[in-house]
């Protein structure tokens, strides 16, 4: 969605960008359709710098999410303590959370499956 506004927004930044050129080159005694196309000439390939715009926001995304991660990491060599701190913390977490998920599987998940594939058939 975000990537469809951008796109209209720069597509009529673009057209704004040629009505203005025409603009100043029909108030220098050209007609309007010599001006138009004039103005499409010097301006260049609309498609192509349409493109090159998308380019630059990809590359701006890539480059500030390196800026970010390189943050990150400097932030946490700063602070070893917290670090190390809300590491241990997610490891223990993401652990107990598997193991609970795994014991409940084993119990509810599997054992339901077995029943119903030996014949019996569950209440």
């Amino acid at each position: 969605m975000e990537s469809a506004r951008r796109s209209e927004a720069l597509r009529e930044e673009m057209e704004l960008h040629l009505a203005e050129k025409a603009a100043e080159l029909q108030s220098d005694s050209m007609t309007a359709e010599r001006a138009g196309a004039e103005a499409r000439r010097r301006f260049g390939n609309v498609g192509l710098k349409h493109e090159e715009s998308r380019e630059i926001w990809m590359t701006r995304f890539w480059s500030e999410l390196g800026q970010d991660v390189r943050y990150g990491l400097r932030t946490m060599t700063a602070n070893k303590a917290f670090s190390a701190l809300a590491v241990l913390s997610l490891a223990l977490g993401i652990g107990a959370n598997t193991a609970i998920f795994s014991l409940m599987e084993s119990i509810l998940l599997r054992s339901g499956r077995s029943r119903v594939a030996s014949g019996f058939e569950l209440a």
